[in-house]
């Protein structure tokens, strides 16, 4: 009989794997992170219109230490911090009972993680909805 033989892994060919399932679990925070932002202001949007009154999408001291939409300053929805994700600050995001949002500059926000280079802007449009692209914001 004879012996089969698998070939061996060193730690020289593990490193990529590694690397890249960590670089992979990032880009997923960076999506999931994106992806919240884009549901809280859809949230934000749809609860102006439904309550005929100005509804805001703010953070919780920083944006990566949650936000939180409100209503008449009662808050209506949370959002727990989101770790090792970096998001820029576009200020308070507040939304006229119309469906758009109060000001003249469009919101962006830019996530990130410093462990990958996966970017995600997520904005909202001259309609009020927001839209989430690959990449970082322009």
């Amino acid at each position: 009989m004879s012996a089969h033989h698998l070939p061996r892994r060193n730690a020289a060919n593990t490193l990529p794997r590694n690397a890249t399932r960590a670089r992979g679990f990032t880009l997923e925070r960076v999506q999931i992170a994106a992806t919240d932002l884009f549901t809280s202001l859809l949230r934000a949007r749809s609860e102006a219109i439904k309550q005929n009154t100005d509804v805001t999408l703010s953070a919780a001291g920083a944006w990566t230490t949650g936000w939180a939409v409100a209503a008449g300053g009662t808050n209506i929805d949370t959002h727990a911090a989101t770790n090792d994700i970096s998001i820029s600050d576009p200020g308070v995001v507040t939304y006229r009972s119309s469906g758009r949002v109060a000001g003249t500059t469009k919101p962006k926000f830019s996530v990130s993680a410093t462990q990958t280079a996966a970017k995600r802007c997520v904005q909202v449009n001259l309609s009020g909805e927001p839209v989430i692209t690959s990449g970082a914001c322009s």
